[in-house]
Formats: structure tokens, sequence, C-alpha cells
């Protein structure tokens, strides 16, 4: 869906009066006969997400609302929302028009920090977190505001370099530990077209995801995107972060191939490495799983080891359902259901102290030996480096892609393409 499209279905999206009574004619039609009068008495609960679309995660998230929905008789939870690369523009869509059209809002972090303190739609979440007994981790900071706190993470996720064992053995090779073996490494395992070193996102229509990993390449050197309103993509350390990332991708890198495509090669072992988050793990042994075995994980190859930390809170939205939206997530977050969904989705970062409240928890870190690099990275808030950016990640992030392609070309100079990026960025905080 473009952001056109987007635009043109919030304006003759139905009433919540008409989404209520479709729902419950739904649910009559659908139900046993001696079971109507209980369906059709559920008020309905939309979570707005991404995550029944994700390979490898959405069946644990399809199993906790079945749990959820035969918990208890009042609600009835679905889904609604896009895929990821669409879904930021979409939602952000909704808010400018004063409101999300659900009851629980799945959230990037940048998404989050704009709910919550740009457009306030968010209710506290201090009595879910209060009557569950639990202490949310540090990287929940972000989502607190004048002392309360507005999500609560249902999917933590941080980068590390995930590789291909057996390629890497074959090789005779050892993960990289700084940048310039990084690309040497790359190299040595890249066999164009057989076999490639490292899988990057590099197309503009897989911007989302490409801005997603992309924006991890500020942190090599020492860099950020913004401080305040003030845009830093032409500074020497943005710039040397993402000539890195060109070197990367001309020692080897599946050029101008799609995002799905790129799993696809990588889930059959045709690729050595992935820098990417944990649920990329998750994502090859749904593709191939016989992949899963060969796959280990390294810190960020570069001497600070710092790596984003991307927390996808839950978030209840203001409405005459808030209260059906708090039962929700703090169903979601009960340690036993929190456990079961983090151990069929290769969740491996918990939300709170999850393996002091559930042994079964603990023993499933205890045998994940890939997650040995996810946990020696240092982790960093997107909002750290956003500056106020963060409030407008998605357009920041369109316009280094834009310029940054031109980089990518026979000739192409990263420092002009940042420059050109840094006079539009420049626009963009006059805007915002």
């Amino acid at each position: 869906m473009t952001r056109s499209h987007a635009a043109a279905w919030t304006d003759v999206r139905p009433t919540r009066r008409q989404v209520l009574a479709a729902a419950a004619g739904a649910a009559l039609a659908a139900a046993p006969l001696g079971r109507r009068a209980r369906a059709a008495d559920r008020i309905p609960l939309k979570v707005m997400s991404w995550e029944q679309f994700q390979p490898g995660e959405k069946e644990g998230w399809n199993a906790l609302f079945k749990k959820f929905n035969e918990s208890q008789s009042q609600y009835a939870v679905d889904w609604t929302g896009w895929p990821a690369s669409q879904y930021v523009a979409n939602v952000v869509i909704q808010a400018q028009a004063g409101g999300i059209d659900a009851d629980v809002l799945m959230a990037m972090p940048d998404l989050a920090a704009q709910v919550i303190r740009k457009y306030k739609l968010a209710e506290p979440l201090d009595g879910v977190v209060s009557d569950l007994g639990i202490t949310p981790s540090p990287g929940h900071a972000f989502l607190r505001q004048d002392g309360k706190l507005y999500g609560l993470s249902a999917i933590d996720v941080n980068f590390a370099l995930v590789y291909n064992k057996r390629l890497f053995d074959k090789a005779g090779l050892k993960p990289p530990a700084s940048a310039d073996e990084w690309v040497e490494t790359t190299a040595k395992l890249t066999r164009r077209p057989e076999q490639f070193g490292i899988a990057l996102t590099n197309v503009i229509a897989d911007s989302g995801e490409w801005w997603f990993q992309l924006q991890n390449f500020c942190l090599p050197y020492g860099g950020k995107w913004a401080e305040g309103r003030t845009p830093l993509a032409n500074s020497a350390e943005v710039v040397k972060g993402l000539e890195l990332w060109k070197r990367l991708y001309e020692a080897g890198v599946p050029q101008g191939t799609a995002q799905s495509a790129i799993t696809r090669l990588a889930a059959d072992g045709r690729v050595a490495q992935a820098f990417g988050v944990n649920p990329t793990v998750v994502v090859l042994r749904a593709t191939n799983p016989a992949i899963y075995p060969d796959l280990l994980s390294a810190p960020p190859p570069w001497e600070s080891r710092r790596s984003l930390d991307r927390i996808h809170p839950l978030i209840a939205l203001k409405g005459k359902n808030s209260d059906g939206a708090m039962a929700f997530i703090k169903f979601a977050l009960s340690p036993e259901v929190m456990a079961d969904l983090m151990q069929t989705n290769l969740y491996v970062m918990p939300p709170y102290d999850l393996a002091a409240k559930s042994e079964a928890f603990k023993r499933f870190l205890a045998d994940k030996p890939w997650v040995t690099g996810f946990n020696e990275a240092r982790q960093v808030s997107p909002i750290d480096v956003m500056g106020d950016f963060a409030y407008a990640d998605d357009q920041f992030g369109r316009i280094v892609m834009q310029n940054f392609q031109r980089a990518l070309l026979p000739g192409g100079s990263v420092k002009q393409a940042m420059d050109a990026a840094q006079r539009q960025l420049e626009a963009l905080a006059a805007r915002i």
C-alpha cells in the first residue's frame, strides 16, 4: 500500500460503531449455534501490528491470542495492521488524523516515541507492572514520560553479526573482530553468483528494512545521526561508517536483490553472514530448518561493539476499550505466557527479569549457542542516535537512502551523497 493509498483508506475507514457491528455479525455467522450468544457478547479488541505477516513469529503470537480468548469471556482479540515495510507510515497517517484504529498498538521504537510523546495517544501501564511484580529492562527508559511508563516490550531485538559456521569453517575463517577484517572476510567468502559473503538490504523498495539495518552504521566510528535538531549525516564519523557499508556491498552483497530473495539465499546456505537482529535466526529457521544448527553470532565487528537495541512495546491506546487493552497486555506479559511466546519464537532478550520468574525460560536460554554475539553487543537505543528526528525517523531514513543510492554507482562518493542529504535534512528540521 502506498502512502497515498493509505491516506485515502484512512479518509473512508468505517466508524467505530460500524466496526463493532461488523465484528459482532462475523462472530455470529462463524460460531456454532450453542455459542452464538456468548460470542456476540464479547468486546472485540484489535491489536495493530506487523507480526501477523512474519514467518517464524506469527505462529507464536497466534497461539498467544488463542490463549487470551480462551482465558476469559469478556473480550475477543484479533489482528489489524500491515507488513513491516508499510507499517510506520500507515500508523502515522492515522495518528495525524487524530486517532489510531486499534486498541493495542505494537510499535517500533521511533513510532512508540511519536505515539507517546508527540500524539499523546497512550495510556500509562504502571498498574500492569505493579500487578505483575516485574521490573522492566533499562531499555524502557524512552517509554517513560512525566514519571509514567507508557509501553511494555513485547519484542526486544539488537543487532549482531549472524554467521554460517559451516561456511566459515570450510574457508578456514573466524568471525571478524574489526571493520577492515570484516571487509576482507566478506570478500574471501564471496564467489558470485554461487555464494555471497554478506546479506545487506540494498534496494529502496525495501526501504523500511534497509534503514532498519543501515541506521547502525553511524556507530562503527563513534557517530550519531543527529544531535537535537541538528542532522549529522555528513559528519566524518557517519561518512566513514557508510563507506564501510559500501565496502561490504562491493565485497560480497547480492546487489540489487530484494530482501525476500536475499533471505532465501541465506536460508539455502549461500550467504555466509548477515548483520541483523536476533529474529534473523527465527526467519532463517522458519525458511529452512536444516540451516538452524549452522547459525552462530558474534558482536558487531568494530571496537565499541555498540549496536542498536530496538524495543518493540505494546501500547494501550486511549479509547473506550483501554481497560480491555490493558487486560490483554497484562495477560501477554505474564511470566508463563511470555515465556511460552519467547520459546516458540526464539526471542532471547526478555522484556523484564523473566529468567528469575520462569524456570522454563531459564532452561530455554541455556542451550542457545547462537545468542552469544547478541549478548556481547553493547546496546544503544535508536532514540539516542537520532536526536529530535526520532519523531521523523522514517522521513530521515528515506532522505539518507535516496541520496546514498547514488554513492553506490561506479565512482559514486559517499561524502557528496551525504552533503546532499545533509541539506535536505536541515530543511526537514525546519519543518518538524
